[in-house]
């Protein structure tokens, strides 16, 4: 099987069952998989043929999800771009990547005209009017192009230490085996209406959509995030999941509370990207009752996820009850270790990285022999990740690498103060970094959003802290901030906190 055969056989076996749903507007599955095809005559009447590449820069649209199948059913790559991205990382990235066909949604017009100069797409296409004319003027037939599964189905950018952003090349049979985690993983069913609120650039929005085609679900498409309107969508389309970083889940329950609404059709928050604080995953127990939240945990380069905690394992009471802090086991298509710098299995308590096989891990990074052959050292992917496990073999996120914070020789981890800090009731969220210290290498600082209308001074937050943790894990300073700094899909960035108050520190 390959990624083009799915909308196919959504067609041929629910043809007049709602395929997507976007600003009111929808489309069937044979709709939609006949707009695919004529994207497809389109792009191969332009002159692209198998292994060149199409990208597409736009917000949440179905145009999003017509290019990538419409690229799969054509062996054509798909390169999907963060619109968050300022206009050098653009170039870099549409330069990288070789584009030949760029979509272009209306917000971003004016910055791709800007830099139309530096880069070399022969083909840049509005999607507004351009596209649509392309999908009007060219046959509905299916094309015929040979794409196996080995075939590379998309490139996805990651944030680059240095150099820019880096590809990761994803085959069809990568994501497709993902999908086989994800539906097993999230029990999904042609029943299921999935709220896609995160950017289809990111390779979990993009697997999820791709499994909703898989089972002939139902995709609920929305270009920006409010977590009160997620729950008239709700009430009004019958949602039963959605997909989201813990800091987004937070907003979703206070809307919950503030608007009265009932969970009606929902049955499952899933949570990834970061960890979840358990105080969260307590607190959705608490309103929506057990069983409503379970927890992911991957990355871009494993097409995205390694591990989960299945929602019959998410316990309040009794010693179970501490895998909450945990991210499960492996899934079923993976193989997930924790190991030393030696790759020997860590002893449980241990600290070491999260490493991975399977079909799902990338085949490498797109024009970078040596970055590849560094995160994919011995056959296994590196992710980066530092971990620890249980007797019973469940999987507990330490820190980043790069977050962990070493102080006086003891490691110390990041998220273990951060769950202490948002025990306080005046606190809404916090991230907690390290900066330099002349005596110790590094010291803990915390930065703080409190909730509207508190008032907590630094020294009471120090105080606070100290009770609770041990006293070199301790805050040293604290500061409070309106807000934290963010990615597209809700994820804090410990990066930008740390380039501003390192700096300031030395």
């Amino acid at each position: 099987m390959v990624i083009g055969s799915l909308p196919v056989q959504c067609a041929r076996r629910y043809p007049e069952k709602t395929a997507t749903i976007f600003k009111g507007q929808t489309q069937t599955f044979d709709q939609f998989n006949k707009r695919v095809n004529a994207l497809a005559n389109g792009l191969r009447g332009l002159g692209l043929k198998k292994g060149d590449k199409v990208s597409i820069i736009s917000r949440n649209n179905p145009q999003m999800l017509e290019a990538m199948f419409a690229a799969a059913k054509c062996g054509i790559i798909f390169v999907p771009i963060n619109f968050r991205l300022a206009a050098p990382e653009l170039i870099f990235v549409i330069n990288d990547a070789e584009i030949d066909v760029l979509f272009v949604g209306d917000d971003y017009q004016e910055i791709i005209h800007n830099i139309q100069k530096d880069i070399t797409c022969p083909n840049i296409i509005a999607l507004r009017d351009a596209y649509e004319d392309m999908i009007a003027k060219n046959s509905t037939t299916e094309p015929e192009i040979e794409v196996v599964p080995d075939d590379m189905f998309g490139i996805f950018y990651t944030s680059g230490t240095t150099g820019g952003p880096k590809g990761v090349m994803l085959t069809h049979h990568n994501f497709l085996s993902a999908a086989v985690n994800h539906v097993i993983a999230y029990q999904m069913s042609p029943a299921d209406v999935c709220y896609h609120s995160q950017p289809f650039y990111h390779t979990m929005q993009a697997s999820l959509a791709l499994c909703t085609f898989y089972v002939g679900g139902t995709n609920f498409i929305v270009d920006n995030f409010d977590g009160h309107e997620f729950w008239a969508h709700v009430r009004d389309y019958g949602i039963t999941s959605i997909t989201l970083v813990f800091t987004m889940l937070v907003d979703v329950l206070d809307a919950f509370e503030e608007g009265k609404y009932q969970k009606g059709s929902l049955h499952s928050f899933t949570v990834g990207g970061q960890s979840v604080p358990v105080d969260v995953i307590r607190r959705t127990y608490e309103l929506m009752g057990q069983g409503m939240i379970f927890q992911v945990y991957g990355l871009t380069e494993a097409s995205p996820l390694l591990t989960y905690l299945p929602r019959q394992e998410m316990v309040l009471d009794g010693e179970a009850s501490r895998r909450l802090a945990s991210i499960g086991k492996e899934l079923f298509t993976c193989h997930v270790r924790v190991v030393d710098d030696e790759d020997r299995d860590v002893a449980p308590g241990e600290i070491g990285e999260i490493i991975a096989q399977g079909p799902n891990v990338m085949t490498g990074y797109w024009k970078r022999q040596e970055e590849t052959e560094a995160a994919l050292r011995g056959g296994w992917l590196r992710t980066g990740d530092m971990a620890t496990v249980d007797n019973d073999g469940y999987i507990y996120i330490v820190d980043r690498k790069k977050d962990l914070i070493i102080s006086g020789g003891e490691n110390i981890s990041s998220r273990e103060v951060e769950e202490v800090i948002r025990r306080h009731p005046a606190v809404h969220e916090c991230a907690v970094i390290g900066i330099p210290d002349k005596k110790w290498g590094e010291q803990v600082k915390a930065c703080v959003v409190l909730r509207q209308g508190q008032a907590v001074s630094e020294a009471d937050m120090i105080e606070f802290t100290r009770n609770n943790l041990a006293r070199y894990k301790t805050p040293k300073s604290v500061v409070f901030l309106p807000s934290l700094p963010k990615d597209p899909l809700g994820k804090i960035q410990k990066r930008i906190l740390r380039d501003n108050y390192v700096k300031s520190a030395a």
